[in-house]
């Protein structure tokens, strides 16, 4: 094969070609997300694909909606002499969704910067051995060509004029802020902001998980869209707990023992209730290493991301624990930013809080804090005294603290807890009320 034919035979992808063009057959809108990668009609190597998308150009330029017929007709007025309808056609029988259409623009112009590379570099070759009276020359011609070539990468930044109207739309909307629910949660900032991260820490046994439940369930009743990473408990064992937090009346420590009365009408009406409300949760407790569970965002693209809890994450590498939890602070808060969602993340707090005769957890008790503080939005914790000292502390009270907020303000907030209910209250005094749980006479508490 001679040079001209290797040089014509250049890195090309003729199935990404082919589902940009039926992504947008599928997915009108998908144009404007490749269209930033696709900066010339030459990015596409096949001349169908290349016909196809100068038409498709047109129809948005007329502002003509896409589909099958119109993209027919308007090649047929650009393309009198060609015959596209069979590779039309096809594209929608090769194309089964639109979701992964940046990708593919990606690889289309990354093909094309290629093939440029190999034409460039013959030219430069045979400058290189032509009879010369000026280096100088060949050498700035040389950087003309390589400017050129760095030049096909696409221009990522964006107007502010675009930026500004998304902002005002965002404000006019109102959904740029996801609220909590609960009014601890959502004194400091009023809930969290999309494209952002909110940590929650805490000691064992101090109700994270539940606290998470019961966020779980305000966000439903929100009808937001949910993907939940189940790490220190099974799918089946939240689930448990939901139908407790969702039946008023059931106990959890009845339900682990065993001893939950027989009522197969109500936990029927509790399951029907919970495959319906909670139809937009996505749970997940099988994914261990972070660069699944960011696969899966991206895949079902939620309003918000649960993770609890980032210390059970696996990084397939033998870094150091603190650049690990930097890896996975800054891959959650680059999904936030990609998908415009919020991730509310549980967080392990270390020791030294149990050591300190001042148990109130501080930033510096999170576990590698300070990535921790540097990336959040809020950084939360639950405090649950009761744990250090059954005197001094209420067995129906627990402490929701604050302590950063970067668009609000810092505190903490009493509220109630049953965790034997799994479920958070105004007051502690809702919280015993609430109480149905029984201890043996012969239970000492430690």
């Amino acid at each position: 094969m001679s040079e001209k034919e290797q040089i014509k035979m250049s890195p090309c992808s003729k199935t990404a070609e082919e589902s940009i063009l039926g992504g947008i057959l599928l997915d009108e809108t998908s144009f404007d997300k490749v269209s930033p990668w696709i900066k010339k009609n030459d990015a596409f190597y096949f001349s169908e694909s290349k016909m196809a998308w100068q038409a498709i150009k047109e129809l948005r330029k007329e502002k003509i909606p896409i589909d099958l017929v119109t993209l027919g007709n308007k090649c047929k007025d650009l393309y009198p002499k060609e015959s596209l309808a069979y590779y039309l056609s096809g594209l929608l029988e090769s194309t089964p969704t639109a979701a992964n259409i940046e990708n593919h623009g990606r690889i289309v112009w990354e093909r094309y910067v290629q093939r440029q590379a190999i034409k460039l570099s013959s030219i430069l070759t045979n400058r290189g051995f032509a009879d010369y009276t000026s280096v100088s020359s060949t050498v700035t011609d040389q950087i003309r060509i390589l400017e050129e070539l760095r030049n096909l990468q696409p221009d990522r930044s964006r107007k502010v004029d675009l930026i500004v109207k998304e902002a005002i739309q965002m404000i006019k909307k109102g959904d740029n802020i996801i609220p909590f629910g609960m009014f601890a949660l959502d004194r400091p900032a009023g809930g969290m902001t999309r494209s952002e991260v909110t940590v929650l820490g805490g000691r064992p046994g101090h109700g994270k998980t539940t606290l998470m439940l019961n966020v779980l369930k305000s966000l439903v009743e929100q009808g937001r869209k949910i993907v939940l990473f189940n790490r220190e408990m099974s799918n089946t064992e939240m689930i448990r707990k939901l139908i407790i937090l969702e039946s008023q009346n059931l106990s959890y420590s009845e339900l682990r023992s065993g001893t939950l009365r027989d009522d197969s009408k109500r936990l029927e009406e509790i399951e029907e209730k919970i495959s319906k409300k909670y139809k937009d949760v996505r749970m997940y407790d099988d994914v261990r290493n972070l660069d699944d569970a960011m696969s899966e965002i991206s895949r079902h693209k939620p309003d918000i991301v649960i993770d609890d809890y980032i210390q059970l994450i696996m990084i397939p590498n033998n870094a150091d624990r603190r650049f690990q939890i930097e890896n996975i602070m800054l891959e959650y808060k680059w999904i936030c930013k990609k998908e415009n969602c919020s991730a509310f993340v549980l967080s392990q707090l270390n020791r030294e809080i149990e050591r300190r005769i001042d148990p109130y957890p501080r930033m510096s008790d999170y576990a590698e804090s300070g990535v921790i503080e540097q990336t959040v939005e809020t950084a939360l914790f639950i405090f649950y005294g009761y744990n250090f000292d059954h005197q001094e502390y209420d067995m129906y009270e627990t402490e929701i603290i604050a302590s950063k907020s970067r668009y609000g303000t810092v505190g903490g907030f009493k509220v109630g807890f049953n965790g034997d209910k799994c479920r958070f209250y105004d007051t502690k005094n809702k919280a015993r009320e609430d109480s149905v749980s029984k201890l043996s006479d012969n239970w000492l508490e430690s």
